[in-house]
């Protein structure tokens, strides 16, 4: 089954889950160098990020991407300024 061109989140332990991470790094790949993020620390099942620069408006997705450097295989959370990427 073919799946869409679109950044998966959360997608861990679901059907074509190998596509859906192959997907996410092929767009990771096109989108790295467009906006800065900085690791800011790390939580419990966690790590949370900051945007630096995004000086093409990246969306929320397109950041988390970029600071699970092509994976979101648990998916994240944005709040305020920072970026929660879920590790397990």
């Amino acid at each position: 089954m073919m799946i869409e061109r679109k950044i998966y989140s959360g997608w861990a332990y679901t059907e074509n889950e190998n596509e859906k991470s192959g997907m996410n790094y092929e767009i990771y790949q096109e989108i790295k160098n467009k906006a800065e993020v900085s690791h800011v620390g790390t939580g419990f099942g966690h790590k949370r990020y900051e945007v630096i620069d995004n000086p093409e408006n990246l969306s929320g997705l397109e950041i988390a991407l970029i600071c699970d450097r092509g994976n979101l295989c648990f998916g994240y959370d944005i709040s305020g300024e920072c970026i929660r990427i879920y590790t397990d």
